[in-house]
């Protein structure tokens, strides 16, 4: 029998010291692995078919565990659960949790200072010490089933069960806790969305929400934006547009498509637009979808220009297409998928934006996490922002990362919260027709829906800034 103390963290590995250790699994345990041991790839591929195993059919690896019907069942887990897509080796997370095992191990933790690439990235893992000989797999599976359980104990689906992630990297290292020994789990998650996706998105509902500001994003004035005979587009009414996971795919595959000629299996350029659709992500349960994309030149041997210099060009482009439009100003639809590619020549180089929206029956459950579907819900894009220039717009790089909003109701009972995600970007589903109230506390500072007092009727979807207006510096 093997004995073993086990240790979890999210992100924060603490190390706890065992005192009782034998010499004899020291000398087993360094006589097969050493420190620096690193995963084949075809190790890494195992270890990840693990993980996969649980996402494409919980409900009987939880009965192997020995959760009973009734409680998986009150837990969302069914018997026909197939709805967790299984997650792909990624090199670059691969050798980030290659590094954070390590630091693991030394206790010589850190974190990245760089700015996140992708809308959504976590760590997880986990410290397993024994008394004698252990291998990495059994390590592995200790690990994986305690942060399974945790997840389904708590009815929070962070990693494991997490739709908000489709890559993996794992690597485990051999190291000391105290004067035994223990394997160091690293697993490294992220979102296929990039981070400078969602900056675009969180621009354009920006502006659909108050298109009359649209010359505070150019460099013309009223008059002559006013002169170009958009008055209907100005002053019109737009909902936000809701970010699609299986649309995004799309706008990928889409995006390729232009660049290449063609498409990849399953996908076809026989097939409709929806058919592609129904391809990608977790399908989508729309009524119709429509393709559009931009190009955008700029010199040759600089660099993809910054996404609110590229929303800019949108406009202009808009502008030019207007009525007909691709994204920033289409009425009657509600979800989106976007990406964004970078071509570079010796004569000019190329940004294209690929976009793919997506209309559906009037407040039906979005992608975005939604778990209510009926006719008397209400979605919220938010945003989550620092005014660092006192504009009072959002830019890329103001966004506020992982905070969280609540919301409360007209009797100022809290009723649901969400977390931002790296674009400062988060998504609420609410009854309709009821007043809400946003908040947030950044720097021990009460931030709130600007021009909402908690006495607004929801009566459709809608798209909440809040704007944190940072203390200025004290010289």
């Amino acid at each position: 029998m093997v004995l073993c103390g086990i240790y979890f963290a999210i992100s924060i590995y603490i190390m706890k010291k065992h005192l009782i250790h034998t010499l004899i699994s020291a000398m087993v345990f360094w006589g097969v692995y050493g420190p620096s041991a690193a995963l084949s790839a075809e190790d890494t591929e195992s270890f990840l078919k693990i993980i996969n195993e649980i996402r494409e059919d919980p409900y009987n690896y939880a009965k192997g565990l020995g959760y009973e019907h009734d409680f998986l069942i009150g837990k969302g887990i069914y018997p026909e659960t197939k709805e967790f897509k299984p997650y792909e080796t990624d090199s670059d997370l691969t050798q980030a949790a290659v590094d954070e095992s390590a630091s693991m191990a030394s206790e010589a933790l850190s974190e990245s200072t760089d700015p996140p690439v992708y809308r959504f990235s976590a760590s997880t893992g986990g410290v397993v010490s024994f008394f004698n000989f252990m291998s990495r797999e059994e390590a592995f599976i200790i690990v994986i089933n305690y942060l399974f359980k945790k997840e389904l104990d708590n009815e929070s689906f962070d990693h494991i069960l997490s739709k908000d992630y489709s890559s993996a990297g794992i690597a485990i290292s051999a190291g000391k806790v105290g004067s035994g020994n223990a394997w160091f789990v690293a697993i490294c998650l992220r979102s296929a969305e990039l981070v400078s996706e969602i900056q675009m998105l969180n621009l354009i509902n920006q502006l659909r929400a108050d298109p009359e500001k649209i010359w505070e994003y150019t460099d013309r004035n009223p008059a002559e934006v006013w002169g170009q005979n958009i008055l209907e587009l100005i002053y019109s009414e737009y909902n936000p547009l809701f970010f699609d996971a299986s649309l995004s795919e799309y706008a990928r595959a889409y995006s390729s498509y232009l660049l290449n000629g063609t498409y990849q299996d399953p996908l076809s350029d026989t097939q409709t637009a929806m058919e592609r659709v129904a391809h990608c992500g977790y399908g989508y349960e729309g009524d119709a979808v429509q393709e559009s994309y931009v190009q955008i030149p700029s010199v040759a041997g600089e660099s993809s220009p910054p996404v609110d210099s590229l929303f800019v060009s949108l406009i202009y482009n808009e502008l030019i297409a207007w009525p007909t439009g691709y994204v920033v100003f289409l009425k009657d639809f509600q979800d989106v998928g976007f990406s964004m590619s970078f071509q570079e020549d010796e004569s000019y180089n190329t940004s294209e934006l690929s976009f793919v929206v997506g209309k559906k029956a009037p407040n039906a459950s979005t992608d975005e996490n939604a778990d209510i579907n009926n006719e008397q819900t209400v979605r919220i894009y938010g945003v989550l922002f620092s005014d660092i220039d006192g504009k009072g717009l959002y830019a890329p790089g103001y966004e506020l990362i992982k905070q969280t909003v609540k919301v409360y109701d007209d009797k100022m009972q809290e009723i649901q919260s969400a977390v931002t995600d790296n674009a400062g970007h988060f998504f609420m589903e609410l009854p309709a027709n009821q007043q809400y109230y946003f908040t947030a506390t950044i720097d021990d500072v009460l931030v709130s829906w600007e021009g909402n007092d908690g006495n607004h009727l929801i009566t459709t979807d809608q798209f909440v800034k809040l704007t944190h207006t940072p203390t200025p510096d004290v010289p």
